[in-house]
């Protein structure tokens, strides 16, 4: 008879371990995509599935996380009412903070304000320079080897205007710690954010030394 009780409990839990099962690889393949994807009109289908995996799992910090960085990479290709694109990019990283506040999340955020910024930079910088840089900061702080947050900054400085500080000359040591902690760098889990390669290679072009 117990083990009979034992076998039905069993049989209870499978559904649920499939299901676990599903989200898993769902959410793997939506990270693939992210991290594949060249074709703007793809982060629409890639926010609706981040979208539909957050409504059924609000325990995981990236699935937020991600929603976030496609809404603000989307606001930054123009996609649509860039205002509200950005909103909604704030949104998720503050659904991914209220989970977990590490350098990943924080590298998000700064980017979230940068997308803000990004609709009028010449009123906005004034008022978005210090949360987007504070944010950079903290990311910095929790975590002084992911390139991602140096690959933030570098985008950041290689497009202000020469008289703020910026340009090539500024950005270099910059590109230089990213590339170092690229390249230190051990392999995470598939869904882990590695993105910034890319971006590397195009300050690379940008600012030959």
């Amino acid at each position: 008879m117990k083990n009979l009780f034992v076998f039905f409990i069993l049989l209870m839990q499978l559904p649920v371990q499939a299901q676990v099962t599903n989200q898993s690889k769902a959410l793997e393949e939506a990270v693939i995509q992210f991290n594949q994807t060249t074709k703007s009109q793809a982060y629409q289908e890639l926010y609706l599935q981040f979208e539909q995996l957050y409504a059924v799992n609000k325990t995981n910090w990236l699935i937020p996380y991600y929603a976030g960085m496609t809404r603000s990479i989307m606001c930054l290709l123009k996609m649509g009412d860039r205002d509200a694109l950005a909103n909604d990019a704030l949104l998720w990283v503050g659904r991914a903070k209220s989970i977990i506040k590490n350098d990943e999340v924080y590298c998000a955020e700064s980017l979230a304000y940068t997308a803000k910024m990004s609709v009028n930079p010449a009123l906005r910088w004034l008022v978005y320079e210090g949360k987007i840089k504070n944010a950079l900061k903290l990311a910095k702080k929790l975590n002084p080897n992911n390139p991602r947050a140096y690959i933030l900054e570098a985008n950041i400085q290689q497009k202000l205007p020469f008289i703020f500080g910026g340009g090539c000359k500024s950005v270099k040591p910059l590109i230089q710690k990213a590339e170092l902690c690229f390249n230190a760098q051990t392999k995470g889990s598939s869904v882990e954010p590695s993105w910034g390669i890319q971006s590397l290679v195009q300050l690379k072009k940008a600012c030959p030394f």
